[in-house]
């Protein structure tokens, strides 16, 4: 009977081997039926070893002017001596990144749908890079979605300083006569996660300690409406905005910016400013009472400079400190 339990020990035994050959057979099969043809696997897997550069690797402070116009809220951080009659931006900009300030740890990007001031955030980005300062327009509208969109010109669309361009219904837009382009729009969001979240942070090169800071400027002209709930509820704004300044169009001089719809099926409707306040008044408390949610909100549209009387700068004529 030993001898019979001793053979049947090792049949076992030997019946485990096989089956422990045979699945680690599989295991190296299925491993190369994964691996790419002609043998490319080896370069594959070091391709995605290599993490995809960030807009805002290299960035120790951001600045997202959103809705920038003429690009006058960038003037005001890398510039301000110039700007004495900055209502609240200057100001704004020296409380949460410091002053004095290395312009050289700044990046602005700044979106811009009007395609009328393509060219000045052009010369902005070449005058600025001149002086090594990183300033990136980003020509399309912030919204929560990717794609294309129809804008509307406003009542000052012949003015040099148009302000206004907007993505709400033309039936009441400055009396229906408003004139329509269809740009870019990118979701907002989306993009802050993709190029400002964990960006790479460089050495300062300002001798005073601060931490790695990003503002927003948010004035999109009644689209905040859209943004706004997608940047809470996707973690963008408070996992990565320290403070945010901006506008919610609800006041009584906005009223020809409703209805606003705000999903693509229409089911949602704001039909008249004092739901766009009461929104907003939401959307703000559930920042405030979010343990979670590191951002400062201050509704300051400083708008004090439309027009901007100042030459662009010069290597040779400007510091690189803002003082």
């Amino acid at each position: 009977m030993a001898k019979k339990s001793s053979s049947s020990g090792s049949k076992s035994k030997f019946v485990l081997l096989v089956l422990c050959a045979i699945l680690t057979l599989f295991f190296q099969m299925s491993s190369l039926d994964r691996q790419a043809p002609d043998g490319d696997a080896s370069s594959l897997s070091s391709q995605s070893k290599i993490k995809r550069r960030k807009l805002g690797d290299g960035c120790y402070h951001v600045l997202l002017d959103v809705g920038s116009n003429i690009g006058i809220h960038a003037r005001f951080l890398y510039e301000p001596l110039r700007y004495p009659d900055s209502r609240t931006s200057v100001q704004a900009f020296a409380r949460e990144f410091g002053f004095p300030r290395d312009n050289r740890d700044y990046c602005v990007f700044a979106f811009e749908p009007n395609p009328k001031f393509e060219q000045r955030h052009l010369d902005l980005e070449k005058a600025y890079n001149a002086m090594g300062w990183r300033y990136t327009p980003i020509i399309a509208g912030a919204s929560d979605a990717d794609g294309n969109f129809t804008f509307y010109h406003s009542a000052f669309e012949k003015e040099e300083w148009e302000t206004g361009f907007s993505a709400v219904t033309p039936k009441t837009l400055y009396g229906g006569n408003a004139t329509s382009k269809t740009v870019q729009i990118v979701r907002l969001a989306s993009w802050i996660q993709d190029e400002i979240q964990d960006r790479r942070i460089p050495t300062r090169h300002s001798e005073i300690y601060s931490e790695p800071t990003v503002i927003m400027k948010l004035d999109i002209e009644g689209l905040e409406f859209k943004v706004f709930p997608d940047l809470l509820t996707t973690g963008a704004l408070c996992q990565n905005i320290h403070f945010l300044m901006g506008e919610f169009h609800h006041g009584p001089g906005n009223h020809n910016y409703y209805p606003i719809n705000l999903t693509s099926d229409g089911k949602h409707v704001l039909h008249h400013r004092k739901e766009g306040e009461a929104l907003a008044k939401q959307l703000l408390h559930l920042v405030d009472i979010s343990e979670n949610c590191m951002t400062k909100i201050s509704l300051d549209d400083d708008e004090s400079y439309l027009t901007d009387p100042h030459d662009l700068p010069k290597p040779n004529e400007t510091a690189t400190t803002s003082r």
